[in-house]
């Protein structure tokens, strides 16, 4: 997963997302910070219940999704374009379904950007109400994004930050704060927590 690199850190390098994370060869080597990079982003991914990365190549992918008696199949990725959607029995026979049938619902804007700023589910409307009642769909096209988001970027540099700088350190983002009690509370800071919030896909309402 090519996010984000090691020299995005660095001083003389340094990349946007990584404004006033500078992370110098005593902090991490280049080796490293790739390998945590690395790491971050696929725990990102999983979090986030989204794939940023974009495919090389960026071929046709098929996928399945179980069949429904409703109007409204949602599909579990984000969708940039369709190629075909059919149904597929248990025998494995593959039925094509005509485009007239359905309409596609992206979340994405061209691939780059949530389609109305926020959207973050993607579905296929039937306009036969029949369309989707399968054991399978079987959908043919391009998911995901066509490239990181600069947001994502940025989580990703902020979470490799905080794990190489110890949270005791003036230059770390991670939040510390002190309970009535006298209990430390470390969580993350506000930027991180708009970012999780604006792309999460796991709490994202469907209706």
């Amino acid at each position: 997963m090519a996010y984000i690199a090691a020299d995005d850190f660095r001083q003389e390098t340094q990349k946007s997302w990584c404004k006033g994370l500078v992370l110098t060869d005593g902090d991490a080597g280049e080796s490293e910070l790739d390998l945590l990079i690395a790491q971050v982003a696929g725990l990102i991914e999983l979090e986030l219940d989204d794939d940023f990365d974009p495919p090389n190549p960026d071929n046709d992918e098929t996928i399945y999704v179980d069949g429904t008696i409703g109007s409204r199949l949602y599909v579990p990725r984000r969708v940039r374009s369709l190629t075909t959607v059919s149904t597929r029995s248990l025998s494995g026979t593959i039925t094509a379904i005509a485009a007239t049938s359905y309409r596609l619902h992206s979340s994405l804007n061209g691939g780059t950007a949530m389609a109305d700023g926020y959207r973050k589910r993607d579905w296929l409307d039937s306009l036969s109400f029949t369309t989707w009642a399968a054991d399978a769909i079987q959908l043919v096209g391009k998911f995901g994004w066509a490239a990181v988001p600069s947001d994502i970027k940025r989580l990703v540099a902020l979470r490799v930050y905080d794990t190489v700088k110890p949270t005791g350190d003036p230059l770390s983002t991670v939040v510390q704060r002190q309970t009535a009690d006298g209990s430390l509370v470390i969580g993350e800071s506000r930027e991180m927590a708009r970012i999780v919030s604006a792309y999460g896909r796991r709490m994202a309402v469907t209706a």
